[in-house]
C-alpha cells in the first residue's frame, strides 16, 4: 500500500483510532529501530544516521498523539505523511526501513481491528 492510500485510509478513522495507529507505529518503530542497530552491513555511520532520523520522527508521532488526546485532529494523517516524507528523504537507509515498519503497523492494526 502506498503512503498516499494510507494516509487515505487514515483519514476515514476516528480519533482514537488514530491514536491506536500511531501508538502501533512507535511501537513497531522500536523494532525497527533494533533491525537497524543490529544489521551488521551497515555502518556505524550510517546506524546513528537511520537512528537519528528515527528519532526525530518519533518525535513528531508523540506531538501528533498529545494533539489527539486532547481532541485536536486538526488533519494529523497529513501531517503524518509530511512527516514521514520528510524523515526519508533525509536517508534512504532510513526509507527502507520505514516502509516495512509502516506496512507492519498497517498489518497489526488490522489485527487489532478484528480481535
Amino acid at each position: 500500500m502506498k503512503l498516499s492510500d494510507t494516509i487515505l485510509w487514515l483519514s476515514s478513522k476516528s480519533i482514537e483510532e488514530k491514536i491506536q495507529f500511531n501508538e502501533i507505529l512507535l511501537s513497531q518503530m522500536t523494532i525497527m529501530n533494533r533491525a537497524i542497530w543490529s544489521d551488521s552491513g551497515y555502518s556505524d555511520k550510517i546506524k546513528i544516521e537511520c537512528l537519528k532520523w528515527s528519532n526525530e520522527l518519533a518525535h513528531r508521532i508523540w506531538n501528533l498523539i498529545f494533539e489527539l488526546r486532547r481532541g485536536e485532529d486538526n488533519n494529523s494523517e497529513n501531517e503524518l505523511a509530511e512527516n514521514i516524507n520528510f524523515y526519508r528523504q533525509q536517508s534512504k537507509d532510513f526509507a527502507g526501513h520505514l516502509g516495512a515498519t509502516i506496512k507492519e503497523t498497517i498489518s497489526r492494526y488490522n489485527h487489532f481491528e478484528k480481535s
